[in-house]
């Protein structure tokens, strides 16, 4: 079908551009140190090298203890390196269909849970990342409404335009002092106040069909570190057969995500601008 036929040849178009990769070379007519790492790519031209506190080419880096370009987030636009994780800490908490609340830690596959305003509520597929245990940076964005949501600084949250009266998407960690989120819970925008960070045990990212969720009040993206249209068409198939792609809960990043990564990666996907691929938009109405 039509969605099948656009996924394929996305990804046939990203594998393809990792052809034009040649590592270790001393970049045709140019002298090997102009290449920062020897990056260089096929016509001779210098890849981009990682940025301060990273080792390697493009994206992939090694950074610190992470290391290969599916654990290693390098932000080719700020030049910083860091884990690839991108979802809520086990404090964040979601909505039910029931009105009950449940904190990350304690919500298991088909929950119904608020994926947006106006009472929309949609199961739990599966998870895309899920770990209990391991130390993890999140930041805080606190508002004007005595609230605030949690998660990573390289997830997408939804924030108001200031020239159209429409929701736009950002990285979290690019949100700024008086930016406004929309509160899906009481329906009105909040504006933000505060930023902060901290550190705590686990992380977890949930998906659903509407790659949204409500979390601590806040209509939030359930991906990070790419556009959410370009991560929503990407992951069509593990929202239609969650079973097979997302599997159960056990921790870690999945085979299709951690392939669909790597596949980002090869051509700078990570981390780009939002909003960003603008073609992608044609699609959203199809997915």
């Amino acid at each position: 079908n039509m969605k099948a036929a656009i996924l394929l040849a996305l990804l046939v178009f990203l594998y393809n551009q990792d052809q034009h990769h040649v590592y270790g070379s001393n970049c045709g007519s140019h002298r090997a140190d102009t290449c920062r790492g020897d990056c260089c790519w096929a016509d001779g031209s210098c890849q981009q090298g990682c940025g301060p506190g990273c080792s390697g080419c493009g994206n992939d880096c090694i950074c610190g203890k992470f290391s290969s370009s599916s654990s290693c987030n390098y932000n080719s636009r700020t030049g910083e390196c860091g884990s690839s994780s991108g979802c809520f800490p086990g404090s964040s908490v979601l909505t039910l269909r029931s009105g009950i609340r449940k904190n990350m830690t304690e919500i298991q596959i088909d929950d119904e849970v608020l994926v947006q305003g106006l009472g929309i509520f949609q199961p739990i597929l599966g998870f895309l990342d899920l770990n209990n245990g391991k130390v993890t940076d999140f930041i805080t964005i606190k508002t004007n409404m005595s609230s605030a949501i949690s998660l990573t600084s390289s997830h997408i949250i939804f924030t108001q335009s200031t020239e159209e009266a429409k929701m736009i998407e950002k990285y979290a960690g690019e949100v700024r002092l008086g930016d406004v989120i929309f509160n899906a819970l009481q329906g009105k925008n909040a504006e933000v106040i505060k930023i902060s960070k901290f550190s705590s045990v686990g992380y977890y990212a949930p998906l659903t069909e509407a790659g949204t969720l409500v979390v601590d009040g806040y209509l939030a993206s359930c991906y990070a570190s790419y556009p959410h249209w370009v991560a929503h068409i990407a992951l069509y198939p593990a929202r239609t057969w969650p079973g097979i792609f997302l599997g159960d809960t056990q921790e870690g990043t999945g085979t299709y995500l951690t392939m669909l990564k790597t596949l980002g990666n090869m051509v700078n996907l990570r981390n780009m601008a939002v909003p960003a691929l603008v073609v992608m938009d044609a699609l959203k109405e199809e997915f």
